[in-house]
């Protein structure tokens, strides 16, 4: 009594299966990419290794006087953000890894006529069939899928890529804050040089009996209401630093000072060469891969309309005679109610949908910009104002004021009111100088592009 056929028969299914395997195994799925956009290109960004047990997040820590150029490369490599988006890219690669597989096929054992009554009540007039059935995907299916994830790959790319624009441009804007926390510190500073001397001078000038003892309080009172404001932007400096700091992923700054040169100024650039520069815009470039991703759904409904075919063949082995047979079989579903009708309709919607999309982020995209320089230009202007005609100014009304008041010419009221009018402008430069770099930071963003860098050197 045997219960399996020879090795003689199996022979020819063995080698039946291993053609199938080596017909329907993976084909290598190619992968997508992204070119950074010009805005820091240069700097090495993180990307997340092939093998996510070898991941390792960076942690730099910048130490020593600090450029705009460190805490960008400190800020690629660090940003936990970026890095999060770069796994993201690594595991729909994966996804298209797998889209790009056949299915498995099915080997089968199928034995007859055995264990019943009369003459099949043993298993000698048994039948033995062994078969290898396949699914085999009609109407580009295979390729449908690996098109969608390799699609939402290139989408994972420009989110990468939007958050590393960001990443730039967060970390220039908490670089301009120290910049200019650092100088209101060395303004608050002075202020209180100016006024530790001006008091010695009130106090001599009250001992020789010329003024009032009141001139003396005015003085101490100015004094310490600047002490008080250079404590607040020390403190306020303090906690820029650290913010600067979490750009890198760090919880402290292990820099010492950041180095730069707020009051430079230069012309703004003319709308249309910003305008051209917004097609290197992620949130407008990235609708390219957005429309693949929606037509290759859409490509991949349609293929879902046509049924799969499933085809089996094999052996048989008939015990009683010992005879050999092949079995076939091809089953196809039939596509009388469901043709997918409901997915092809939401696929076309979306493609529909992803056209207005693209043209709100275009528009969004020019007002922002239209608006950014705008405001650019404003600023641009008053800091020409302040720093070519009203501190200068008000620097001379100031001196001219100190000295009439040693010659008892002006009383101490109005050189405190020469001496705040004097540093309200030297602030109010300040502020205007870091609005103008912020706004050409915000112009940066929405255009991927480098403007006007804080030091030609830091981004070449």
């Amino acid at each position: 009594m045997r219960l399996l056929p020879t090795d003689r028969p199996l022979r020819p299914l063995v080698a039946l299966l291993a053609t199938l395997l080596l017909r329907f195994g993976p084909a290598a799925a190619a992968e997508p990419e992204v070119s950074p956009r010009p805005l820091g290109r240069e700097l090495p960004a993180y990307a997340a290794p092939a093998d996510p047990s070898n991941a390792e997040l960076e942690s730099p820590e910048p130490g020593g006087d600090l450029t705009l150029r460190d805490a960008l490369a400190a800020a690629l490599r660090g940003s936990p953000e970026l890095a999060s988006l770069s796994f993201e890219i690594r595991s729909r690669e994966s996804r298209a890894l797998q889209a790009n597989l056949r299915p498995n096929p099915q080997l089968g054992v199928e034995v007859e006529d055995f264990g019943g009554s009369g003459a099949v009540n043993a298993f000698d007039a048994n039948q033995i069939t062994i078969s290898v059935a396949q699914l085999v995907e009609m109407g580009g299916k295979r390729a449908g899928r690996k098109r969608v994830a390799q699609a939402e790959t290139s989408l994972a790319s420009w989110d990468y890529e939007a958050r590393r624009v960001a990443v730039l441009t967060d970390t220039t804007k908490a670089f301009l804050l120290v910049l200019a926390l650092q100088e209101r510190l060395d303004l608050a500073r002075e202020l209180e040089s100016l006024g530790n001397e001006s008091l010695r001078s009130v106090e001599s000038t009250v001992r020789s009996g010329a003024v009032s003892p009141i001139e003396e309080d005015r003085a101490r009172v100015a004094l310490e209401r600047v002490q008080l404001e250079a404590v607040r932007a020390a403190k306020d400096l303090e906690a820029a630093r650290v913010l600067l700091a979490a750009s890198w992923g760090a919880t402290s700054a292990s820099y010492s000072r950041a180095l730069g040169d707020l009051d430079r100024a230069p012309d703004p650039p003319p709308l249309d060469r910003l305008l051209a520069a917004t097609t290197e815009s992620p949130e407008i470039a990235r609708w390219n891969a957005e429309v693949e991703e929606r037509e290759a759904r859409l490509a991949l409904a349609r293929a879902q309309r046509i049924p799969d075919v499933v085809a089996s063949i094999g052996g048989r082995y008939y015990g009683d005679g010992g005879d050999l047979g092949l079995v076939a079989q091809l089953s196809v579903p039939i596509p009388v109610f469901d043709r997918n009708q409901g997915n092809i309709l939401d696929a076309r919607h979306r493609i529909a949908r992803a056209a207005a999309e693209r043209r709100s982020a275009e528009v969004s995209v020019r007002s922002q910009l239209e608006s950014a320089l705008r405001s650019l230009e404003a600023a641009h202007a008053e800091v020409l104002a302040l720093r070519d005609r009203i501190i200068p100014r008000a620097t001379r009304v100031y001196d001219e004021t100190r000295r009439g008041y040693a010659t008892g010419l002006f009383r101490y009221v109005e050189v405190l009111d020469a001496e705040r009018t004097l540093f309200e402008a030297k602030e109010e430069l300040l502020t205007t100088l870091t609005t103008y770099h912020t706004v050409a930071t915000d112009i940066e963003r929405l255009t991927a592009t480098p403007l006007q860098p804080l030091d030609d050197t830091e981004r070449q």
